[in-house]
């Protein structure tokens, strides 16, 4: 799952405290004793281990939730608000103007109207277990409105109770956040004029080998004059500063330790302060799961329960398209299709800002979706966006709700398969094994079926024949069961086959970390925890092992770039954060791209530099074209050879190593530029800083390893911004064994013992215990919290 499955929450100007605040005034849940919980049955049981996780003991389901909501809402109820607000829009109303187009771009997109729409959808045997979670939600925002975390105290804040419409905030986030295409769309369409269809073959390739689709309808779009992005678009890159949609990898073996099968995942997210996951355990009759959750959804969405054990990474389903209209040139609202004038329509939003101000922004409206692009005179073409969000109502499939509650309870990996079937809005692979030995995968979500385009391109809108037709159905997603070698593994790779009739996606993760994993698999005699543990640390570059000996073939003469390229011949391919290869050859991929691209994108190369952490693209491909015309640079009256590009590329290299690291080569490692920085969002000052964020530590890996730490080019820094939101290794054979582990932890509270307590373990990939048995639970209590009615 990048995205998601959540986002990198632009929330750094939402909370401004001092320390003095932090330490006298911090909120913190009670966890001790007794609290009353009205509208349980009976007593819960609340008990809290080592690391903060709590296990939940209840009589029934209802209880069991209600309890949850409660404690979520203990521990992360800051980051409850904040994702309440991303979905709404409602960021600038407490963190102000520099948060407005954030706002206004999840309006445009629609996605309050999904947490409305899913809302509707709750089937009535759903109801009270969604009023439940909600219930204890509420209950400790009313006992606690005088003592709530330090965010809502600095702000004066008591947030709003929760509504069923809530349930589905991070649904509806994270069905943005993890769609793949929308990026590729807008390199291709500000890019029209320098690319044609066969030079965008090279500059997005998809996958290696791939037969791409022709698209021949955009050659009749690219001379059209549209107008720039709206300020939203390059707001939503810059302020996110993630890709979600980069990754993840799950795996799983049928025969691990005691003959039963052992699955892994970690699935790559953005690096947030709290972290995306929440662990908890559940138990009431008929209902015992344990695992990740995200604050704000009942139950549990990574885990196991006593039969199964599941994982999930990101499908890459293309959800979002551009539809370019031409428009009239002197009324740009006026629109054609099929020749005929149609009318945009419009909304103005309203935006309240803290010092009681407000602003308005409007949003023009087509068939297809609302207009990203300036709608002003003199321009002859606008684009719109199409995707969940701006479909129909009666056109958005998803039980999510079902989804849920149906893989929590599930008995066997068939049965685990079957729940996957009820997700629409998010696109993900699901992997799972059953104590009965069963391994199985089944991609699902809502997977558009185009007629009259691919999806890959920007559309003809004005032609009238681009359109969706319906869904993929269920059982023509890709699957395995059982597989006769003995293990599946996804890592957001091109799961479709050459004959695929609906291909799902033209923008599939680079191929290496999956490579990497089943290369490991089929080697490995023996699956173990710790083999496991090892396969979630590597950081073994395929690409580089394929890239730099095609390099070694060139001869150079500036010094500089010999001096990278020596450096790169004697690298071991290890992305390890001791490693001065690894810094030369991360830093020349991004100086090789702007050495391509720079002169035919300017200013939008930020969109393609933001691919780069996840998607194969010109760099993978481009050694293999030596007549390719994105060698030569349109800036310059010459025409540059290959051997031209990648020399100035390694020259500035080391130019740009020289100057941000030093003369000395050996000082170049790895770490000094990547390193994993754990930020809390209000922490402006440099003594916030000091007490709330942590690190920077250096940090392995890179966009293509196994063990991700993925960063933005185009966003100037090296730093990871996306990483392994969680580990998890589960054995069939004794679930009890299971050991999770997230950055920081359990706690957003600043201060709190769970703040930050599980970096060292998930670092290491060690992870904690996930307590499944009541006596080993009990043997390890620190904590006991009796809810009562």
């Amino acid at each position: 799952m990048r995205k998601t499955a959540v986002l990198v929450l632009a929330t750094a100007a939402l909370v401004l405290f001092g320390c003095a605040s932090i330490l006298l005034n911090r909120g913190f849940p009670k966890v001790e004793g007794e609290a009353r919980l009205p509208g349980i049955k009976k007593s819960v049981e609340v008990i809290r281990d080592a690391f903060g996780i709590p296990h939940i003991y209840a009589e029934t389901e209802l209880d069991i939730l209600q309890a949850q909501g409660y404690v979520h809402a203990q521990d992360r109820l800051w980051q409850m608000e904040t994702y309440r607000r991303v979905a709404k829009g409602t960021l600038s109303e407490v963190g102000g103007r520099e948060l407005m187009e954030l706002d206004h771009w999840m309006r445009l997109i629609g996605v309050s109207r999904i947490r409305s729409i899913l809302a509707r959808r709750i089937t009535n045997d759903q109801k009270p277990l969604a009023q439940a979670y909600i219930n204890g939600i509420n209950t400790y925002i009313e006992q606690n409105k005088d003592n709530l975390p330090i965010e809502f105290q600095k702000l004066g804040l008591v947030p709003e109770p929760w509504t069923i419409d809530d349930l589905y905030n991070v649904v509806g986030v994270n069905a943005w956040f993890l769609e793949t295409n929308f990026a590729q769309e807008l390199v291709a369409l500000a890019g029209r004029r320098h690319f044609g269809v066969e030079s965008l073959k090279d500059l997005l390739p998809s996958w290696p080998n791939v037969k791409l689709p022709e698209d021949r309808y955009f050659e009749s779009l690219r001379g059209l004059n549209i107008g720039p992005f709206i300020p939203e678009v390059e707001a939503l890159y810059k302020m996110t500063s993630t890709y979600d949609g980069l990754g993840s990898n799950n795996w799983v073996t049928a025969q691990g330790p005691g003959g039963k099968p052992l699955l892994a995942n970690d699935p790559h997210l953005a690096l947030l302060v709290p972290g995306v996951w929440y662990f908890c355990h559940l138990e009431a009759p008929g209902y015992r799961a344990a695992g990740a959750s995200m604050a704000g959804i009942p139950g549990i969405i990574i885990g196991h329960n006593e039969r199964v054990a599941w994982g999930w990474t990101n499908v890459m389903t293309d959800v979002a398209d551009l539809y370019v209209f031409r428009v009239d040139i002197q009324k740009p609202t006026t629109y054609y299709v099929h020749n005929k004038p149609l009318r945009m329509t419009w909304r103005d939003e309203a935006y309240r800002l803290p010092d009681g101000s407000s602003e308005t922004k409007r949003v023009y409206e087509t068939i297809h979706g609302p207009v990203i692009t300036e709608v002003k005179p003199g321009v002859d073409a606008v684009a719109a966006l199409k995707w969940y969000g701006t479909l129909p109502e009666d056109q958005i499939f998803d039980e999510s709700a079902i989804g849920f509650y149906k893989l929590n309870r599930v008995r066997s990996m068939r049965e685990g398969i079957e729940a996957g079937r009820h997700f629409g809005l998010i696109g993900q692979n699901l992997v799972l094994a059953d104590v009965d030995g069963n391994i199985g995968w089944h991609a699902f979500g809502a997977a558009p079926i185009r007629k009259g385009y691919s999806g890959r391109l920007p559309a003809d809108g004005s032609s009238g024949e681009c359109d969706w037709s319906g869904y993929l159905p269920y059982e023509k997603m890709p699957f395995s069961i059982n597989p006769e070698q003995g293990w599946i593994a996804t890592a957001n790779n091109r799961s479709v086959n050459e004959n695929s009739e609906h291909p799902i996606t033209h923008d599939w993760c680079a191929p290496y970390r999956h490579e990497r994993i089943t290369q490991v698999l089929a080697s490995m005699d023996d699956p173990t925890p710790e083999a496991f543990r090892s396969l979630q640390l590597d950081v073994y570059s395929l690409q580089a092992e394929r890239l730099i000996p095609k390099l070694a073939g060139y001869d150079f003469t500036n010094q500089k770039a010999r001096t990278a390229m020596t450096l790169l011949m004697s690298w071991d391919r290890e992305v390890g954060a001791n490693s001065v290869g690894a810094t030369v050859y991360e830093v020349f991929l991004t100086e090789w791209v702007r050495a391509l691209l720079e002169d035919e994108l300017g200013e939008d190369l930020k969109f393609y530099l933001h691919l780069l952490p996840a998607a194969y693209l010109v760099h993978d491909v481009i050694l293999d074209r030596h007549d390719s015309p994105i060698w030569d640079r349109v800036d310059t009256p010459e025409k540059e050879t290959p051997v031209q590009i990648i020399e100035l590329a390694l020259t500035e290299t080391t130019e740009w190593l020289e100057d941000r690291l030093g003369p000395d080569t050996e000082k170049w490692t790895w770490g000094r530029l990547h390193h994993y920085y754990f930020s809390h969002p209000g922490a402006k000052k440099k003594i916030e800083r000091k007490f709330l964020n942590r690190g920077p530590i250096p940090a392995p890996g890179d966009n293509t390893t196994v063990n991700a730490g993925c960063f933005d080019p185009g966003l100037g820094s090296y730093g990871a911004i996306v990483i392994a939101s969680l580990r998890m290794i589960a054995p069939l054979s004794d679930l009890s064994q299971t050991t999770i582990a997230g950055p920081m932890g359990q706690s957003g509270q600043p201060g709190h013992p769970h703040y930050d307590d599980m970096i060292e373990p998930w670092m290491i990939a060690k992870g904690v215990p996930l307590y499944f048995n009541r006596a080993d639970v009990v043997s390890n209590k620190a904590s006991r919290l009796l809810l009562t009615p």
